[in-house]
């Protein structure tokens, strides 16, 4: 079932009061803490520059405007969590969401609404080997799949229990 995006935001009850970002802008959002973020210029944040900003022992990850993870403090997996604060955490998205209108963003948010548990699944088996954060949905999503059909193979293959037995 595909549902209407905006459903999705109502949802999530996002409201934006004042955006003065341009359409189809081009950024990176550097996270200090959940609800505390930074926005700058699309290189601000980049990997060479970032030791020298002010905050940089202070910033946790860092993400461009289609989702891709620049930098991860808490590389090695201690990030995975769609509910805290880390490169798939959907305050990512829900920003990415309200700057950019990235489709990416818009997938991310209609499966936290309507498929929480098996995005969150998915997200744990991910071994991001093809990339960092849910501009690899398509990776993530055939994970899903495999998860999927391995679930549904395993149901098939378990014996019944016969009635009154």
């Amino acid at each position: 079932r595909r549902s209407n995006n905006s459903d999705a935001a109502q949802q999530l009850e996002i409201k934006v009061r004042v955006n003065h970002v341009r359409q189809s802008p081009q950024f990176t959002l550097a996270a200090i803490s959940e609800g505390v973020y930074l926005l700058g210029m699309k290189d601000q944040f980049n990997a060479y520059d970032l030791p020298a900003h002010p905050l940089a022992d202070r910033i946790q990850y860092v993400i461009d405007e289609v989702g891709l993870v620049l930098f991860d403090r808490g590389a090695g997996g201690a990030s995975r969590a769609l509910d805290s604060l880390g490169p798939y955490f959907i305050e990512n998205y829900i920003l990415l969401e309200v700057l950019s209108k990235q489709e990416v963003a818009q997938n991310v948010l209609e499966y936290y609404v309507y498929h929480k548990e098996k995005l969150q699944r998915s997200l744990e088996s991910y071994s991001e080997a093809q990339g960092k954060g849910f501009i690899c949905w398509r990776f993530l999503m055939n994970e899903a799949v495999k998860q999927a059909r391995a679930d549904a193979a395993s149901a098939r293959a378990s014996p019944v229990p016969a009635e009154g037995g």
